[in-house]
């Protein structure tokens, strides 16, 4: 009988555990080819995000829904990444140049559901860059969708699914022969 009260009581308190509060996304970048740019080369990076609510990870099966934000807003750690890979390139980041680069996040988000036996993860990232230079303006719109089925949500897997997406929209903007020439125009 002892045995079935403690048993309880562990299923109790492991349903009491806490969500985590915060998400952590940190892409990782491949590591990048110098001499691109040449020392003439500079661009602006500014970011701006357009989604409706900042949360990144959203555990829609809690009453209330659970939603986590990131440590830091994604555009400043978009900008910050984009202007990383540029520099590793031999671009100038400045403000005041001429050649600007422009990104808009209109989704960076996975919502979590429960279904019947496993939960159901969705991550799906829309991202539109914009490459202005002397009147000249290039636009590509990034997207990314992943699904991802497990027994428990685990917040670092939840993260990596973002930060792989994010890596990869950031690596093809870094890497795209079209926003090369612009930028050196």
């Amino acid at each position: 009988m002892k045995k079935l009260i403690l048993l309880a009581c562990l299923f109790v308190l492991a349903g009491c555990a806490k969500q985590p509060v915060i998400a952590n996304l940190n892409p990782h970048l491949a590591e990048q080819q110098a001499g691109i740019y040449d020392g003439r080369n500079s661009a602006a990076i500014t970011g701006q995000d357009s989604r409706k609510s900042s949360e990144v990870v959203v555990f829609e099966n809690d009453q209330p829904a659970t939603r986590l934000s990131n440590v830091c807003a994604p555009s400043e750690l978009i900008s910050s990444k984009l202007a990383e890979g540029l520099e590793d390139q031999g671009l100038s980041i400045e403000p005041s140049s001429q050649v600007r680069l422009k990104f808009n996040i209109n989704e960076l988000r996975i919502n979590v559901t429960h279904q019947t036996l496993l939960y159901s993860a969705v991550a799906k990232t829309h991202i539109i860059l914009s490459v202005e230079n002397r009147g000249a303006v290039f636009t590509k719109v990034f997207k990314r969708e992943a699904n991802k089925d497990s027994a428990t949500p685990n917040l670092t897997d939840l993260e990596t699914m973002l930060n792989t997406q994010l890596a990869d929209i950031i690596q093809q903007i870094i890497q795209d022969e079209e926003v090369r020439q612009l930028i050196k125009r």
